[in-house]
């Protein structure tokens, strides 16, 4: 990462008059907030085409501190009304898509006064320490030191009958469900394609690929003025005094927040303009409350920048903003017909690793101050417009033209651009980080905080989970972020909770016990949260013992929301990352949980309720932990139930991590987890940080998916970014007709990084606006869409239920696929409303949709039936809700491989990375050829590996050749084997070392450690299992059609509707 010193490559003139040095007067009527103001031609791929060999490029690629706020309003989704034709339904017009197979393809810190100091420690008297495990002192409310008593444990209910722990770690079957039968396909030797299809489906088509407010919070500066503007109406208007954020508006998705009372405020430079984004400006900047332009706003607000005048050979790497469309039709009528998804995934700090990026260049503007345009708050990019000799600069957001200032002058050139702008980086590149001058801040940048909240139950000693996290953390402390700034301290809890006295001057931790969880109070304040340099040697001390001090406990209770109180009582003066490491239900205290898994509602109309948060606790205390900086990533396991809906909005909230490993036992499961808790803990971390999008007027961001709590309208706090943080946003249309020639979308990151250093990083792209609705169309990115489709199926899903969410997908696919008939000349460009004479071939963009759409409505998500438990399916919907393009793209649609045929140089690295070849893992690792998804593409002497992202799957058929065995596993047979334990040998030969090595490349392109699971041939519940990822075969769920059968489906909508 290069810096650039201030004013570097400047040319020293200052233009007579231009006194813009200085920054303007704090609060002189401007919100203090995040940045400021704001504001080929063929039908459907046939069944049973094969991907090519490389084929998992997209058909098509497009181009925590705020304000109070109030809940916005959710907007809920209605059911649609097509529903799937039935599997016995009549066939597809004799005109329809040919049968099309590939060539070679086989058949078939708080202010004053805020928050109450720690207290002194209250009673007990310290233990003597012994050598080598902590000292432990017994600690009661009454004072003096005193034995707890171990209340009983509540009764749990037993597990569900026929629910053995299955085999691999895989989630156990509902109750009642039996060991499975053979794998869910279409019927033998497979469905024909259909037949009889032509007409103007006929050209062949390309086969699948993967398609391809609260308050402010600590160290937000007051001048980030969130806060009321003087003499006018709270933000996001209504009556002065009240509530911040309570505009109505559309803003479904975004999740809603209470009135809470203020916390820290807000940077001050960061966004001192008058408006938010999104609250557009008519003449003058004035905005109606709510966001609403004032009347004629639009028709007399300055005028933005051309787009001859941008210079579009300078675009973002995708990696960091990337559209559903790269390009946009200004007519918002023609754009809703379409039924398109627009919107885009944003990955603010992709790439990053510790505290570089290479991607991203540093500018420190020193005393000239960060660039910016005095309206709308838009940072200087490389899309805004020279004037008057370079003296003034016109925003491409909101139009405004504002002065330069004298030490940031540059002439121009011939082309109306400034002369020094390649040696400029926010000019001349579309990511760039400023270094964030002082009214950026409202307290020195904090320190990495890591604070970990273990529960040592019973269930954790038994299953090997704390073992496993112990180690964890002690091989990772040499990598956290934050150097020797870095702090760390520790609770443990079951029935009771035990604080640690890690001080320096200690030779071993003192460990403390509160009996009393109804009122929990700090012992020892100073001590519990120490520096990590200083106190390694006892920190170290305390996970070696860790396991042994715990390991006659017999205690199966679990007080977490007393334990999560009183670590947020440690921390919140400083803010950071929580780790809760949970085993079992919660069942003391605050917080308690009760066991409401009811198998007989699953694949009903009511299994969504159980989707839903239960207990209001930990949503109103993550909404708090938020407000002070502090991130949860959460660790669940469990033999049982856990409640994964409940206890993940923990981490919805607060912008952490959701884990789940179902059934944990250390030897199994161990390796994934410490692989986890290790990448968690080690990779690249923003520490209080906010992000908010802009667009340019006539556009707004409506909703919002991801983890994070929304302050006021747009303004996303995030006590935590990391490198592996996704979000995603739905565009939509303030303006009938946009009057703007290009739609710039700039996304600002202010936050502190583990160094204590306070940035600002910018990312900045344009997508041209045109009047061809076709254009368009075939401009979509199929990848991006999916992701964004899948988000807020994801969302019906926990609002109205699994079957609405597969209708509704159904049904915009339909749309979709008849529009793009509809749209007047194909591919060329007309203006709207000039029909065609007929309907027009599907663009190529769109061939997969259909492939993808019917995976989709069988992914763990939203797929029917009773066969997925009620933890696995808030587990899929919450990681999905924050996966990015390339994770959402491969769980969507999964990839199989085969593997008993690998060519000599699979597993190799690959010289060429433009080869027609599928490649993974930094070395670019050549990758097996990819089979369809279906059963028939199995064969009993081949072994296959299926990726869905999250899971690594191996079938191996009962009449493999032994040799393969024996070099892979060193048996002849897998008759009697343990699948469980078996594991491949990459010493064995070159044909086992290239397998490892295809495996090590998979599992580097993703953030979570995939685990292997070995499914045998004819295994019942596991080969079951397996079925589910064959989403080609029919499902055993009403709705669950073979691709065969969609495929149809979706010809005769079309088809029909279209006049054939």
């Amino acid at each position: 990462m290069s810096f650039y010193p201030p004013n570097a490559g400047g040319y020293g003139y200052a233009p007579p008059g231009n006194n813009n040095n200085a920054p303007p007067a704090p609060g002189a009527g401007n919100y203090a907030g995040y940045p400021p103001n704001s504001a080929p031609a063929g039908g459907l791929p046939p069944p049973g085409s094969m991907p090519s060999v490389g084929g998992f490029a997209p058909p098509a690629m497009g181009g925590g501190y705020g304000p109070p706020g109030g809940n916005a309003p959710a907007t809920s989704y209605g059911a649609p009304s097509t529903t799937f034709n039935p599997p016995g339904a009549p066939a597809a017009p004799a005109s329809s898509f040919p049968a099309f197979r590939p060539p070679g393809a086989p058949a078939g810190g708080p202010p004053a006064g805020n928050f109450a100091p720690p207290g002194p420690p209250v009673g007990g008297a310290p233990a003597s320490a012994i050598p080598g495990k902590p000292a432990v002192t017994f600690f009661s409310t009454a004072g003096g030191v005193a034995t707890p008593a171990v209340a009983a444990a509540p009764s749990m209910m037993p597990p569900p009958s026929n629910m053995g722990p299955p085999p691999s770690g895989m989630i156990p079957p509902p109750s009642g469900m039996g060991p499975g039968g053979p794998p869910m396909g279409g019927p033998p030797g497979g469905m024909p394609p259909p037949s009889g299809m032509g007409g103007n489906f006929g050209a062949p088509a390309p086969p699948p690929s993967n398609f391809g407010a609260p308050n402010m919070a600590p160290g937000v500066p007051p001048s980030m003025n969130m806060g009321v503007p003087q003499g006018g109406a709270p933000y996001g208007g209504g009556p002065t005094g009240a509530p911040y954020g309570g505009a109505p508006g559309g803003m479904g998705g975004m999740y809603g927040q209470p009135n809470t009372p203020q916390s820290i405020g807000m940077p001050s430079g960061f966004d001192s303009g008058g408006n938010l984004a999104g609250m557009h400006n008519g003449p003058g900047g004035a905005a109606m409350p709510g966001g609403a332009p004032l009347p004629g706003a639009a028709a007399n607000a300055a005028p933005l920048p051309l787009i001859d005048e941008m210079d579009l050979s300078i675009q973002c790497n995708p990696m960091f903003l990337r559209s559903t469309v790269s390009k946009i039709v200004n007519n918002q009528s023609a754009a809703t017909n379409t039924r398109l998804p627009i919107g885009l995934v944003c990955k603010p700090m992709a790439g990053d690793v510790g505290t570089e990026n290479d991607e991203i260049e540093v500018v420190d503007f020193g005393a000239t101050g960060i660039v910016r345009c005095k309206r709308c708050r838009t940072y200087i990019n490389p899309y805004v417009t020279w004037a008057d000799n370079g003296r003034r600069w016109r925003c491409n957001i909101c139009g405004m033209q504002n002065d330069v200032p004298s030490t940031y002058f540059s002439h121009l050139d011939n082309n109306g651009q400034r002369r020094d702008r390649d040696q400029r980086p926010e000019l001349a590149r579309c990511s760039v980080e400023f270094v964030a001058p002082a009214d950026y801040m409202v307290r020195p940048p904090q320190p990495a905080v890591y604070f970990f909240v273990i529960d040592v139950s019973e269930p954790a000693i038994v299953s090997g989970m704390l073992h496993n996290t112990a180690r964890a953390i002690k091989a990772s402390l040499d990598d956290l972020p934050g150097g020797d700034r870095a702090q760390i301290g520790f609770i443990t809890f079951d029935a009771h909770i035990h604080f640690y006295n890690l001080s320096p001057k200690l030779a071993s931790p003192h460990m403390i016990v509160v009996s009393d969880i109804t009122d929990v109070i700090l012992p020892l304040p100073e001590d519990i949260l120490v520096n990590l340099a200083d106190s390694r040697a006892v920190v170290d001390a305390l996970l070696d013992s860790l396991t042994s001090m715990f390991k006659s406990s017999n205690s199966p209770s679990s007080c977490t929301g007393p334990a999560l109180i009183a670590a947020k009582r440690v921390i919140q003066h400083v803010g950071g990352k929580l780790l809760l490491f949970q085993s079992s239900l919660p069942t003391i205290g605050e917080g308690a949980l009760k066991m409401r898994d009811n198998p007989r509602l699953l694949g009903s109309d009511k299994e969504h309720t159980m989707l839903n948060a239960e207990d209001t606790f930990y949503k109103t205390h993550a909404v708090d932990f938020s407000r002070v900086q502090i991130c949860i990533d959460t660790f669940l396991f469990a033999a049982q139930y856990t409640d994964v809906a409940t206890l993940s909005v923990l981490s919805k909230y607060t912008a952490g991590s959701t884990y789940f490993y179902p059934a944990y036992v250390a030897a199994r499961d161990g390796p994934r987890y410490e692989h986890d808790l290790h990448h968690d803990l080690t990779r690249a971390t923003a520490f209080e940080s906010v992000m908010r999008v802009r667009a340019t007027r006539g556009v707004r961001f409506s909703n919002f998916y991801g983890n994070y709590f929304i302050r006021g309208t747009d303004l996303l706090a995030l006590p935590n970014c990391t490198s592996d943080s996704s979000f995603s946003l739905d565009m939509a249309y303030d303006e009938a007709v946009l009057s703007a020639q290009a739609i710039t979308i700039q996304a600002a990151l202010l936050y502190t990084s583990a160094a204590g250093e306070r940035r600002i990083r910018v990312h900045t792209m344009v997508i041209p606006v045109t009047t061809s609705v076709a254009e368009m169309t075939e401009s979509l990115d199929i990848d991006c869409a999916m992701n964004l489709l899948a988000k807020q199926a994801t969302e019906i899903a926990q609002k109205t239920g699994m079957e609405n969410a597969r209708q509704r997908v159904s049904q915009i696919t339909v749309d979709i696929m008849r529009a793009s008939r509809l749209q007047p000349g194909g591919g060329m460009q007309q203006p709207y409303g000039q029909q065609a004479a007929a309907p027009v071939a599907i663009p190529s963009c769109l061939l997969l949709l259909p492939l993808y759409s019917m995976s989709l409505q069988k992914s763990a998500v939203v797929r029917g039936g009773n066969d997925t438990r009620v933890d696995e399916r808030a587990y899929f919907q919450q990681l999905l809700l924050n996966m990015d393009i390339e994770e959402s793209k491969v769980f969507i649609y999964p990839r199989m491989f085969s593997i008993h045929d690998m060519t000599t140089d699979t597993g190799l690295p690959s010289d060429n990375a433009d080869e027609d070849c599928p490649t993974a893992g930094p070395n670019q690792v050549r990758l097996p050829s990819i089979l369809n998804l279906s059963y028939e593409r199995l064969s009993s002497n081949g072994i296959f590996l299926l990726e869905n992202g999250h899971d690594l799957f191996m079938w191996i058929g009962r009449a493999v050749n032994p040799a393969i065995l024996n070099t892979l596993f060193g048996l002849n047979s897998l008759e009697g084997a343990d699948m469980q334990n078996l594991r491949i040998n990459p010493e064995n030969s070159d044909f086992s070392s290239r397998l490892d090595a295809v495996i090590t490349a998979l599992r580097a392109d993703r953030a979570r450690y995939m685990q292997l699971h070995f499914i045998r041939e004819g295994d019942g519940y596991a080969e079951a299992y397996f079925a589910r990822y064959l989403i080609e075969d029919r499902a055993n769920f009403t709705g669950g059609m073979s691709y065969t059968e969609y495929h149809a489906h979706v010809t005769r909508a079309v088809s029909g509707m279209a006049g054939h």
